[in-house]
Parts: structure tokens; C-alpha cells; sequence
């Protein structure tokens, strides 16, 4: 009996020392619902590649496997993924805080030009979402997650199977749109608005449910939609698309991390949304130019369309307001339009000179937002 009490003692130490000589990084499960290789995918990865390098985290990074875009919200929510990029609009009421600046989107696009209009609502969806928003962080916490940044795509274009080259084309078209404001636009000149989950865009495109998708350039890489699409008009809805978590972590494994941890990702997020959409900007020109080489047409936006659609947005100003108090029962709604339209304007001024370096971006996203997080409290109550 002693000889086994020796030999059971030395085999507890033997294992104590080789777990410490082992032992790695936490790793949480990150859900993203677009396939490798993408401006998103790719910006996670960078991401994660600092995460390892600084921290004691790291991701496992589930790419359009664990859960698609869709099934992503309620995924974190239940903890199926510790932690995952987030798609509002596909929830209309339970993120309806956050999807009332998302849905104003358009307003960087018109009258102030921006350079880029995801680098626009990167910024303004963060500062607005983090820092203004209380009622946003409830809906988040309702939903079992923290938000950690936006992003934002460039402007959004016509992706279709026939031309857009006049207002008249678009009358009678069918045309996918993920923003009700966007889907607005295409009535107000004849279309008919699709809404379908972007996952199942390439099969509407290719058997005649949608004929164009209104959608950010590089989705046709994102979302393998080369060889449905014909034409490309450029412009036009414009916009962004900005209803997105780049970082949402489930609120049980939030907590659970140490107040340094939870430090780590807060810095380290503003990186995350700097180089998921500095990475959509220049996927954007890249893959026009690859569309174009396989033979597809880009349109640029008549001039009469660009008068049009500005004169769109003055209007839906009201609709988008009376929409979010009406069917949705925000509060103050006025006030938090006021808000975002005010935080839209300063964000295309701080993002003139650094839309396209990530790293001017990060700087920019840490010092107006994510620097004044507290990390002992946020999402911690």
C-alpha cells in the first residue's frame, strides 16, 4: 500500500508539472456565417492573430460551419458559440435600438460626401451603440450578449442578372435588400423588395426569384455571387450596411473571463472592426475589377438617380422615425435620430484622412469609443 500511495503521489506531481508546462491559451468559439477568404473572415483572423499574441485568448473560429448568418444571434444567445458576428436586421425587434442608426445608413452617402461610408458607420454605430445608447445595451443584454463594435460595408450597389441604367429599369424588378430603408428606395421608383437571409442570395440570383441584390461590392466574393451576377451598377442605393457585431460575446462567457481578459477584448475589438472594414474597402475595388474581368457590366449611376435617391432620404427621414416608434415602440425617437444623424456628420469629418490604413483606424475607433469602456463594469451588471 505504500509503494502505490508513492507511486499515485508521484504521478499527481508528474501531471501537475507537465499541466503547467502545457498550458494554453483560453479559447472561445467564434461563429461567422460567411465561407473563408473574405474581407470578414479575413479581418476575424487578424483579430485573432493579435489576440493570441497579447492575450492568454484566442478564438476558434467556426467559419460558415457552426452556425450561417441567421442562425448566428440566437447561437450566442444560447451559447451554442461563445461569441459571434452579429446580423441585426435579420431580428428586427429584438435589435430594433440598434437597427434604427443602421437603418439611416444612407445618410453617409448623401449631401457631405464621405470617402468611405463603412468607415462612417464603423464609427458612428460604435460611439452611438456603446456610449449613447442605453437602451441598446438592454436589448443586448436581453439577448444574452455583449456588443464589442460595428462595422460597415462601402456603399451599397446593384448586383443584378439585368441592367440598371435609369430610374425606369427599376420598375418591376425584384430586388433583395437587407435594410428597410434600402427596400424603401426600390419601391419608391417600381421595384419590389425581396427579403431573404444572404446565404441564399447566389440561388435566387441563379433561378430568377430576385433580378438584382442591393449589397455591399465584396459580398460577391463573400458570398460566391460571381457567376450570377451580370451587371453591377455602382452607387446606387449607397449606404452601408452597419447593422453588425463584429465582436458580440455571450454575456455568461463575458462574465466569466477575469477583468483583465475582459480588458483585452475591449482593446483589442476597436482593431476588429478597423480591420474587418478597412478589409471591406479594399475588397470593394478589387473584386468590381475581378467581376469586370470575368465579363460582367459596370453601370455608373446616372446623374438623374443620384438626385433622385437624395431626395429619397430627406423624405424617409420621417418614415424611418414614425416605423421605429410605431411598430417597434422605441422611445424619443426623434431625439436618438437627431443623435445619429449628428454622430453620422462628425464621423465622416474624423475619417476623411484614415478610412483605408487599419491601423490610423483603430487609433481613431479606441480614442472616441472603446477607451472610455469600463471593463469591471461593462456588460457586468
Amino acid at each position: 500500500m505504500k509503494n502505490y500511495k508513492t507511486l499515485a503521489f508521484a504521478t499527481t506531481m508528474l501531471c501537475t508539472v507537465v499541466s503547467g508546462l502545457t498550458a494554453h491559451a483560453e479559447t472561445l468559439r467564434y461563429a461567422i456565417g460567411f465561407p473563408p477568404g473574405g474581407a470578414a473572415t479575413d479581418g476575424v483572423a487578424e483579430f485573432n492573430e493579435r489576440l493570441k499574441a497579447e492575450t492568454d485568448l484566442e478564438l476558434k473560429v467556426y467559419e460558415l460551419s457552426l452556425l450561417d448568418l441567421k442562425e448566428t444571434p440566437p447561437g450566442v444567445r444560447d451559447g451554442m458559440a461563445d461569441a459571434g458576428y452579429i446580423l441585426t436586421p435579420y431580428y428586427p425587434a429584438e435589435f430594433s435600438e440598434t437597427n434604427l442608426p443602421a437603418n439611416m445608413s444612407m445618410l453617409a452617402t448623401v449631401g457631405t460626401p464621405a470617402k468611405s461610408s463603412g468607415a462612417v458607420m464603423a464609427g458612428a454605430m460604435s460611439e452611438y451603440i456603446m456610449l449613447h445608447c442605453d437602451e441598446c445595451q438592454q436589448q443586448y443584454t436581453a439577448q444574452n450578449q455583449i456588443f464589442l463594435g460595428a462595422i460597415g460595408t462601402p456603399e451599397y450597389v446593384q448586383l443584378c442578372t439585368t441592367p440598371i441604367r435609369s430610374i425606369a429599369d427599376i420598375k418591376g424588378k425584384k430586388m433583395r435588400s437587407s435594410m428597410d430603408a434600402m427596400g424603401r428606395w426600390a419601391e419608391s421608383f417600381g421595384g419590389t423588395k425581396v427579403s431573404l437571409p444572404a446565404n441564399d442570395i447566389y440561388e435566387a440570383m441563379s433561378q430568377g426569384v430576385v433580378d438584382c441584390t442591393m449589397i455591399s461590392a465584396p459580398e460577391l466574393g463573400n458570398l460566391q455571387l460571381f457567376d450570377v451576377t451580370k451587371y453591377i451598377t455602382l452607387g446606387l442605393p449607397g449606404g452601408s450596411f452597419a447593422g453588425v457585431g463584429s465582436m458580440n460575446v455571450n454575456l455568461d462567457t463575458w462574465r466569466g473571463l477575469s477583468p483583465e481578459q475582459r480588458t483585452s477584448l475591449i482593446r483589442l475589438s476597436a482593431f476588429n472592426s478597423a480591420a474587418i472594414t478597412v478589409n471591406y474597402y479594399l475588397a470593394a475595388a478589387q473584386d468590381i475589377e475581378k467581376a469586370q474581368g470575368m465579363g460582367t457590366e459596370i453601370i455608373a449611376p446616372p446623374e438623374e438617380m443620384r438626385k433622385a435617391t437624395e431626395a429619397f432620404v430627406a423624405a424617409d427621414a420621417d418614415v424611418i422615425r414614425k416605423s421605429f416608434q410605431d411598430d417597434y415602440g422605441l422611445q424619443n425617437v426623434d431625439a436618438k435620430y437627431d443623435t445619429i444623424a449628428g454622430l453620422i456628420e462628425k464621423w465622416k469629418g474624423l475619417t476623411a484622412e484614415i478610412y483605408d490604413d487599419k491601423d490610423a483606424m483603430t487609433e481613431l475607433l479606441w480614442t472616441e469609443v472603446f477607451s472610455k469602456l469600463d471593463a469591471a463594469s461593462y456588460g457586468m451588471e
